[in-house]
């Protein structure tokens, strides 16, 4: 497994192994062990919450169901979750559009440009099928890398746990 593959295999179906918008955090923790805690998106609560296994990192909502995944591209090496295993490997980084793009290619994934609000050298391309989006630097036109790739729902049954459910242990 590679790299690009596992990014194109993202784009063709929203989930890296198990991890997708929608899982739970306790599905995904009792198959890829406890995630690392980035932290809260507000100060003020304890959810939305932040996770990772390694550069996948995912946001859950307090009924913790995962509603968005970022792989994080940008770095020289790239750790990504094994699935069916607790372990992450390691990719090189610095992933060029045309490497990226000819990935998604050959899967059959068909790329959209997304061009609501793109700031100066930024390019973001769309998977069709999935919404999976690949963001790229675009500033040097000679090799334009990726920044990252990611996926969210914008609305999920909330059901929160009940006030008197034992505490799951994320998130503090």
């Amino acid at each position: 497994m590679t790299a690009l593959r596992s990014l194109a295999e993202f784009g063709s179906t929203a989930a890296i192994g198990p991890l997708r918008c929608g899982a739970t955090l306790n599905e995904i923790a009792a198959t890829l062990g406890p995630p690392w805690a980035i932290g809260r998106v507000s100060k003020r609560r304890r959810w939305p919450h932040l996770f990772s296994y390694g550069d996948a990192e995912f946001c859950v909502c307090r009924c913790r169901r995962i509603t968005l995944i970022s792989v994080q591209t940008w770095r020289d090496a790239i750790e990504l979750p094994v699935p069916g295993t607790t372990t992450l490997a390691t990719f090189a980084g610095h992933l060029t559009l045309h490497q990226v793009t000819a990935e998604l290619d050959a899967i059959g994934c068909r790329l959209s440009p997304v061009t609501l609000h793109q700031p100066p050298g930024q390019l973001a391309l769309r998977v069709e099928a999935t919404g999976v989006t690949f963001t790229f630097w675009t500033e040097d036109d000679s090799a334009s890398l990726l920044k990252g790739a990611g996926h969210w729902i914008t609305s999920h049954e909330c059901t929160p746990p009940a006030t008197d459910a034992p505490d799951d242990g994320f998130g503090e």
